[in-house]
Parts: structure tokens; C-alpha cells; sequence
């Protein structure tokens, strides 16, 4: 089950444990059975029918006096989807809370909106004053005046900050005033895993003067991710959307916005206050229509036998790659030492904010990442990149956008080492030569074409047309077969990158005609 947001969050008792924990019970229930009057919740299995022709399920138990559990399951009967929220409230010397947003579906490439559910603006409220880590967490988009910037600069160079920081500003010149429903749609959907801030001309003035390039303006929207922020920090990993974005296509990029920090969201570690809920001896009894046919288990069960073989299998490829990396670091160290050139060894341990960064958060973070660092080699157009919210929102998103980057690093690379005299060959013959930033050369991850039943076929071939450089091709369309297969488990999400190798052509690079999801290029398995 995908887990799409995940808010966690302590406070300060305001009154007895006991009372604490009826109040936060209370707020489940009424969202739950969306009644003012809502019964009391007990441990067993119910149902409700409630609005939008939505059937509800609710498990509750106690652990104990000061810690409960609800799960509420609901699905729009004959829709595929099925959505689940659990809460978790424990009290000890303080009251922590989680609220997760799962979701299960027979359609893997339906479309979903993210954001949190509505409970969690109840729980907030009746927390008092919740906060998580080194971040107060907000029930609303806060305005800061230009006086008052310091109090945004401060809060974006905390290094005990944990939650990102959503800044909206306001459009130059005349407008309707439509930002402001903007951030107000975007903080309510990012209640409880981000901090919504408005900035009006002024305050967007004395921003830019602190951090220059690293602020935003005219419109946009800048997401300055859980790392502190200051006007020499690395830009690329404070993503923002122009204001000329938003305006053209509105609610898509609200849906991106939400989607990359719900995504940061899911990969929070839970902390041990809830480890109580580990017990799972006091379940809810399951009614005989909740129960899981045999030919559904075995179904389900050849499903994971399937996808831990494949991951098995890719472990074990990693560990290989893994062990001649080290082997080979371990020569470089040697041989830096002999030469006398120890500090060179360790002044480049650590990524710096001016080198490629290690890691990304997701697809869209590797793709960026790739525009900014690797132009040199790389071309890769917007045009390329497509469809990747349900990729970055996919609990799978940080593994993914990892060895994509991984993937479009390996093949900046090959252009260079053709840029300096390597001619042995195409890609996949400079991966198999083992470069340090090589890529698997096997035909589980690497394809240099397609079958013929792609090839022969006017529909599945029209799908690999992608946008190239016109000094390419004069009609700045090409056809490209090889591709990166970036996770073979996935199914129709699984990501794919395709490009053409123009490293003995006019461009001397490799060029990327897609950075998405399997479905957009089908085969004859996919079709």
C-alpha cells in the first residue's frame, strides 16, 4: 500500500492525559463519521455510508490508556482505488500524533491527487501548539511583512528546521489578487508536512537583497527544502515554479508543488513514541466481508514472490558494482598517497555547493540536477521531461530519481571520455569497460534499441519521436530506441530514459528524448 503523505507531530499537555486523549478521539470520529455527533469509537470493525457515495470502514483500538489507533478505509464502489488514513495519538509526557494517507489501486497509472486529509487540520487545532523537531507546524499560510524578513531568513538558515518552507509571492505590476488563493490552496493541501509564507512586493525586495538568486519574485513559488538556506547555499535543491507557470497551467503545478514535499513527507522516520503500536495482539476483529479470498492470496503472494526476486536480483547486481567501486577507491586512495597528494584525497570527500551533487530527492530533482550540472554533455530539454508526479510521489520516488541520476550522470560521462579520446565503442561498450560512473551494461538495464514488434509497428515507433537539437536533425524530431531502464519492477510507472548518442556527430553529446513513466513509450507487453 502506498503511503502518499505522512504527518507527525508532539505538544505540550494542555490538560490531563485522559482528557487529551478523548479530545483527539473526538476529532477522529466527527471527520471519520462526518457527524458533529458522532458514536464512540470501539474496537471493532464498522461502517458508514458517507458523502460522495463513499462506503467507510473504521478499525479502532486502545493500547493501553494513552495510546489509540484508528484506520479508516473508504472506496467509491466500482472505482479501483481504495484510500486508507490511519492516526496514531500517544501521551506521555507530551501527546505526539501521526496522520498517514495511504492509497491501493487495481489501476497503477490512475491519476491521484495529494494532499492531507481533512483530520489533520481538527488534530492540529486541538494540539495547541505542535511542532515538530525544530518547526512549528501551521493551521494557515502566514504573511510576513518587508520588516519582518528577518524572521523568514532566520527560519530558512535553521539547521534544526525540519519541515520545508513553501514562499508564495506577489505578481509585478496589476493583478486579481488570485495569488493569495493560490497559497491558500497550496497550504491547506500541505497542512501539517510544510510551511506555507506570502511575500507582497516589498517583502519580496528586502528578500532578494538577502538571499539574491536564492529568493523568489514575480509570482513564483519556492520550495526551500529541510536544509538551511542561506544567499551561498546550492540553489538546485530549492526548487521554484515561475509565475508564468502558474498562470498557465494553474492547478498542475499546485499538484507539483504538493506532490514534492508530500513526497519528502513519506520518507520521515517514524520516532519510537509510536513503537507501542508494534503489538499487533489487539487488532480489530475483521468481519467475514473484509476477508481475503485464497485465490486473491496466491494472487497476491506470486506478485511479491515476483517483485522480491527482482529485487533480489538488483541487489545483488549493486552489491557487485559496489564491491569493484570500492575496490577501485581503495587503489585511488593508495596511489594518492604515494604520490604525496593526501589532501586531495580528502578535499573531495564531501560534496561542496559549486560540485555535482551525490544525491537527488526524486525524478524531477535529477532531472533539474541534470539541466544545471551537466549541459556540458547532456541535452536535455523541458519537453523531455514528462509526467512525473505519480514517479516522484511513489513510495519508490527517492530510489528512482537516484539511479536516474545516476543513469544521466553515466551517460554525461561517456560523452566527455568520447570528448577526450575514448573509441572503443558505443555506450553500452564504455559501461561495460567498468568507468567509475558507468551504468550496468545488461539487458536488464540497458537497451541500445527495441524488438521488432516496436519497430514494425506505425503506433508503438511513433511514441519514440522525440524533440532534438535541429543541428541533429533539421526537423527537430528523432527517432530514439535506446533507453535506461531505470527499475524493471513498476509496472506501467516504472521510469524509463531514452536518448540518442550523438557523441561522434555535430553536437558531441548524448541527447535525451524522454525522462518518464513505462506507459508513455508502450510495448507489446504494455500496450
Amino acid at each position: 500500500m502506498t503511503v502518499l503523505y505522512r504527518a507527525v507531530w508532539s505538544a505540550d499537555l494542555t490538560a490531563g492525559a485522559e482528557q487529551v486523549i478523548e479530545r483527539l478521539k473526538h476529532c477522529v470520529a466527527v471527520w471519520s463519521q462526518e457527524t458533529e455527533h458522532p458514536s464512540a469509537l470501539v474496537e471493532m470493525q464498522t461502517e458508514f455510508d458517507v458523502s460522495q457515495g463513499r462506503h467507510r470502514r473504521i478499525d479502532y483500538r486502545a493500547v493501553g490508556d494513552a495510546a489509540f489507533e484508528v484506520v479508516v478505509t473508504d472506496q467509491v464502489p466500482g472505482e479501483p482505488a481504495e484510500w486508507t488514513v490511519k492516526t496514531q495519538a500517544v501521551v506521555d509526557d507530551s501527546m505526539h500524533v501521526l496522520v498517514e494517507n495511504h492509497m491501493e489501486s487495481d489501476d497503477l497509472t490512475q491519476r491521484i491527487t495529494v494532499g492531507r486529509p481533512s483530520v489533520v487540520h481538527e488534530l492540529l487545532i486541538a494540539s495547541g501548539k505542535p511542532g515538530l523537531g525544530g518547526s512549528a507546524l501551521l493551521t494557515e499560510r502566514q504573511s510576513i511583512p518587508a520588516n519582518g524578513i528577518d524572521i523568514l531568513t532566520d527560519l530558512l538558515a535553521d539547521p534544526r528546521r525540519t519541515l520545508p518552507v513553501i514562499v508564495c509571492t506577489e505578481p509585478g505590476g496589476q493583478h486579481s489578487g488570485d495569488w493569495l488563493s493560490v497559497a491558500d490552496q497550496i497550504a491547506r493541501r500541505a497542512e501539517g508536512i510544510a510551511v506555507v509564507i506570502t511575500l507582497d512586493h516589498d517583502a519580496v525586495t528586502a528578500l532578494k537583497d538577502r538571499l539574491g538568486l536564492l529568493a523568489i519574485w514575480g509570482g513564483g513559488v519556492r520550495v526551500y527544502a529541510p536544509w538551511p538556506v542561506t544567499a551561498e547555499s546550492d540553489g538546485w535543491r530549492h526548487r521554484y515554479y515561475l509565475g508564468s507557470v502558474l498562470d498557465s497551467a494553474r492547478q498542475a503545478t499546485i499538484n507539483r508543488i504538493v506532490y514534492s514535499v508530500s513526497q519528502l513527507s513519506t520518507r520521515r522516520r517514524i520516532p519510537t513514541a509510536f513503537a507501542v503500536f508494534a503489538d499487533t495482539g489487539n487488532r480489530p476483529v475483521r468481519t467475514p466481508e473484509s476477508q481475503v479470498s485464497i485465490e486473491e492470496l496466491d494472487a497476491q503472494r506470486e506478485q511479491y514472490d515476483r517483485e522480491l526476486e527482482a529485487a533480489r536480483d538488483e541487489q545483488s547486481a549493486l552489491q557487485v558494482e559496489l564491491s569493484a567501486a570500492t575496490g577501485h577507491l581503495a587503489r585511488l586512495k593508495d596511489e594518492l598517497i604515494a604520490r604525496g597528494l593526501v589532501d586531495v584525497l580528502w578535499g573531495t570527500q564531501h560534496e561542496d555547493r559549486t560540485s555535482i551533487p551525490d544525491q537527488v530527492q526524486d525524478i524531477s530533482e535529477a532531472a533539474l540536477a541534470a539541466q544545471t550540472y551537466l549541459g556540458k554533455w547532456l541535452a536535455l530539454p523541458d519537453s523531455a521531461i514528462r509526467e512525473l508526479a505519480d514517479l516522484d510521489s511513489s513510495p519508490n520516488g527517492f530510489a528512482w530519481g537516484n539511479t536516474t541520476w545516476r543513469g544521466l550522470r553515466a551517460l554525461a560521462a561517456y560523452a566527455e571520455d568520447r570528448a577526450g579520446g575514448w573509441d572503443a565503442g558505443g555506450f553500452w561498450e564504455w559501461c561495460a569497460s567498468g568507468p567509475v560512473l558507468g551504468w550496468p551494461a545488461t539487458s536488464k538495464k540497458l537497451s541500445m534499441t527495441e524488438g521488432e514488434t516496436v519497430q514494425n509497428s506505425t503506433k508503438l515507433a511513433r511514441a519514440r519521436i522525440f524533440d532534438v537539437d535541429t543541428r541533429v536533425d533539421t526537423s527537430g524530431k528523432i527517432s530514439m530506441l535506446a533507453h535506461l531502464k531505470i527499475s524493471e519492477g513498476g509496472g506501467p510507472l516504472a521510469p524509463r530514459v531514452y536518448f540518442h548518442d550523438d557523441t561522434n556527430g555535430q553536437t558531441g553529446m548524448v541527447h535525451i528524448g524522454l525522462v518518464g513513466p513505462h506507459y508513455l513509450v508502450p510495448n507489446k507487453s504494455t500496450n
